[in-house]
């Protein structure tokens, strides 16, 4: 069959009746009956209205408006629907439904289910009416945002805790907790297991086991203590288009007469395809060769332009290279300059909040000038792995506002992050992460309750037509044997973490591994750290802020520099110095209370020589002659290898052109995955193990800088409460007390505006 044939509305008639009874005998199983349902509503729409309530009747999409439909497979499945209803007191879809039934009938229940069938909304659905306590752990910190967000908008309870980390707290009010985690931060839940009553365990994005590396070994780990430790707690697993999740079972050894498996290939919305030719013009093509021909068919428009025009939403799925050179700016222009600037109140509260958290500005040639900020008021999005928690929080927050017309993303929006557009648009195609593009294929489209076909349009080069056709039949199959019990070995410290996961010699209390602590149990070490609590406590202020000068932070850093010799055994390669060097000043600055903002801003003037540009400005002379001072780029550490610094910025740069956003992107990555994922917990555990070998209060109050960034006991339940140091700034004099129990607020607390609020609002009556 052509494309072209089902524009001749006979044709199209006989299909539609051909693609429903497959659709009745086998369910919508086949990504090409929605590819043709959705070309018939584009050629025949009254073709379609004719018969939309049996097409939704057939699709099971049961939450549509259903009028009165006209045959009789569709009046069964009208039943069908009212009996689901009235035994779940919610309209389900029949794989929902089977679902919310496996999960009850068996203590472990491992699912895939491709993006957009409605996976989430049952996952949200068992997690709100569990009676006890909940644990949901996804891959990423941006997924527990979407998570939070969204079960802090469904569930009002405010008995109810939600939170992103284990704690103990608002004991006073709390009746149940639900628990938003990364495998990382499931550590704790085993430490304060007895104090909690857990019903079920959700592994959402569960094929995070096959990652190769040490988040996989934890992974399992994880998974297999709570198998262990929680043994009366259910376990869910749910993966996108996998088609063997029954290997999370046998891989992690869990009994299955208590498991059941099952894979669903349905889903909700529908996709068609378009390629873009060199010369700009647009044409149909089938996804399968096997029902369509490989003749396209010219639209006659452009997609892309059309959309935006009718305040729809496009994805340009690009590299971060591209997003970091400003490389997109140029090759997408047309479009960019089609997003007028959007003048809404609630818009641009959320640009000030960005403002506010990064200290960006949205004047062109102005120091600080965020190129991110600037698109963000046309209603345009950048989205990648290293934007701050905080800014993503923002974005995603602005783009289910539905403010957003394109958003040029990177992988890191694939996974899980419920984030649809009306148009997908493919720059890149890797054939190694044919997931990635499969799950953001499937961000195509928006699940709608009208009586209409639910579609988008996913577009790609015509030079990469054959390749994505060949990636869609690509099957992703999880590995039947845990990395866990592999033979693969890689460098001296995976090999040791394996090892301590292996045979649970990991501690939780520091996250490290036993050789790790005892490295940090040296001797050499203590006279290195108590020179580095000397020169903190002894410039702290009243206030408590640490003071240190220039040269005391220099001593400091040389000092950390010896420290991290020591504690790996041999000497620092060129490159892991000038990182190191970058990483302990970024501490510095948060242990001595800076805001993110103001980290950023230190690190701007410096690199762009801004008091020097300033000075020449001022008596109108050029500036074109100073160039952009150093800076490492942010690494992986430790790395043998890394022989030669590597600069954030290409050699010859004017620091007038430094550019604030790759500060902020690079200062985010240094303070999340140096910092917090490695320094902090290595620091953390030595000021600790220096105190029990030489009992030093200073030592314990250092650790406690280093992990929350103070040792104030009010600050510090404040940040256990979820509060940034950006809010502690704000609410301090509204918290009259704060311990375990709860949170006391004054009688101006009422005054402060909702936003100022919001992060606490669970916990305040």
């Amino acid at each position: 069959m052509k494309i072209e044939d089902l524009k001749n509305r006979d044709f199209a008639e006989y299909m539609l009746g051909r693609t429903l009874s497959s659709i009745y005998k086998i369910g919508p199983v086949k990504s090409t009956d929605y590819e043709i349902l959705s070309y018939i509503s584009i050629f025949h729409r009254d073709l379609i209205e004719e018969h939309i309530d049996d097409i939704n009747l057939y699709l099971g999409l049961f939450y549509k408006e259903i009028v009165t439909p006209k045959s009789l497979q569709g009046c069964v499945q009208k039943m069908f629907s009212e009996c689901i209803a009235e035994h779940f007191g919610k309209t389900y879809t029949p794989v929902q439904t089977s679902i919310l039934n496996n999960s009850e009938e068996k203590k472990i229940f491992s699912f895939s289910a491709p993006t957009s069938t409605g996976k989430s909304h049952v996952l949200f659905s068992i997690i709100e009416d569990s009676e006890r306590d909940v644990v949901v752990v996804v891959p990423s910190r941006a997924l527990i945002n979407e998570y939070y967000l969204r079960l802090c908008e469904e569930i009002q309870d405010k008995s109810i805790n939600i939170l992103t980390y284990v704690d103990k707290i608002n004991t006073a009010k709390c009746r149940r907790n639900i628990f938003v985690l990364t495998p990382e931060r499931c550590k704790d839940l085993f430490r304060l297991k007895d104090q909690f009553s857990i019903d079920v365990i959700i592994f959402d994005e569960a094929q995070l086991t096959d990652e190769k590396g040490k988040r996989g070994l934890f992974f399992d780990a994880i998974v297999r203590r709570c198998n262990r430790e929680l043994p009366h707690s259910k376990i869910i697993f749910a993966h996108p288009f996998v088609i063997n999740p029954e290997a999370q079972i046998s891989k992690n050894a869990l009994s299955p007469d208590q498991s059941i498996s099952k894979v669903y290939d349905q889903r909700n919305v529908g996709q068609i395809f378009m390629c873009e030719k060199p010369s700009g013009s647009f044409s149909y093509f089938g996804s399968d060769t096997s029902v369509f021909s490989n003749k396209q068919l010219a639209c006659g428009y452009d997609p892309i332009e059309e959309c935006i025009k009718a305040k729809g939403s496009v994805l340009f799925y690009v590299s971060k290279n591209s997003i970091i050179s400003n490389a997109y700016l140029n090759v997408f222009s047309k479009y960019i300059e089609l997003c007028p600037e959007i003048e809404n109140p609630e818009l641009l509260d959320i640009i000030e909040e960005l403002k506010e958290f990064t200290g960006g500005g949205t004047v062109a040639y102005m120091n600080y000038y965020s190129q991110m900020l600037a698109l963000l008021k046309r209603g345009i999005v950048i989205h990648h792995g290293s934007l701050p928690l905080r800014a993503r929080m923002l974005v995603e927050k602005f783009t289910r506002k539905h403010f957003c017309r394109i958003c040029f993303a990177t992988s890191t929006l694939e996974q899980g992050i419920n984030m649809p557009f009306d148009i997908v648009y493919i720059d890149r195609l890797e054939s190694r992460k044919y997931l990635a593009v499969k799950n953001l294929i499937g961000r195509a489209g928006r699940s709608s309750k009208e009586r209409k076909i639910d579609f988008g349009i996913v577009i790609i080069a015509s030079t990469k037509v054959a390749k994505l056709r060949s990636l869609l039949t690509q099957t992703v199959m999880l590995n039947m044997q845990s990395q866990l019990e592999d033979n693969e070995e890689f460098d001296d410290d995976y090999n040791d973490f394996k090892d301590a996961i292996l045979h649970d010699t990991f501690s939780d209390q520091f996250n490290l591994t036993e050789n790790q602590i005892i490295k940090l149990s040296d001797e050499n070490l203590d006279e290195i750290l108590r020179c580095v609590l000397d020169k903190f406590f002894n410039n702290i202020e009243e206030n408590g802020n640490v003071n240190l000068s220039k040269e005391d932070i220099q001593m400091v850093v040389s000092a950390f520099h010896q420290f991290y010799s020591i504690y790996l055994g041999r000497e620092l390669q060129l490159g892991e110095k000038s990182a190191l060097t970058t990483a302990f000043y970024i501490m510095i600055w948060r242990i001595q209370g800076r805001t993110f903002s103001t980290i950023c801003h230190s690190r701007y003037a410096f690199l762009s020589r801004e008091k020097e540009r300033d000075r020449l400005d001022r008596h109108g002379q050029s500036t074109d002659h100073i160039l952009a001072r150093f800076t490492q780029k942010y690494v992986e550490l430790p790395n043998n290898n890394l022989s030669s610094p590597v600069s954030l910025f290409p050699k010859g740069l004017k620091a007038k052109d430094v550019d604030y956003d790759i500060i902020t992107y690079d200062t985010y990555d240094y303070l999340d995955k140096l910092i917090g994922l490695y320094l902090s917990d290595i620091f953390y555990a030595a000021f600790i193990k220096y105190n029990d070998r030489c009992p030093d209060e200073r030592a314990v109050k250092m650790a406690d800088l280093i992990k929350y960034g103070t040792y104030n006991t009010k600050y510090i339940w404040m940040l256990r409460y979820g509060m940034s140091f950006e809010d502690i700034e704000l609410l301090d004099e509204y918290i009259e007390s704060i311990d375990e129990r709860g949170i006391i607020v004054t009688q101006d607390f009422a005054n402060l505006p909702p936003k100022a609020k919001e992060c606490i609002d669970r916990f305040v009556e």
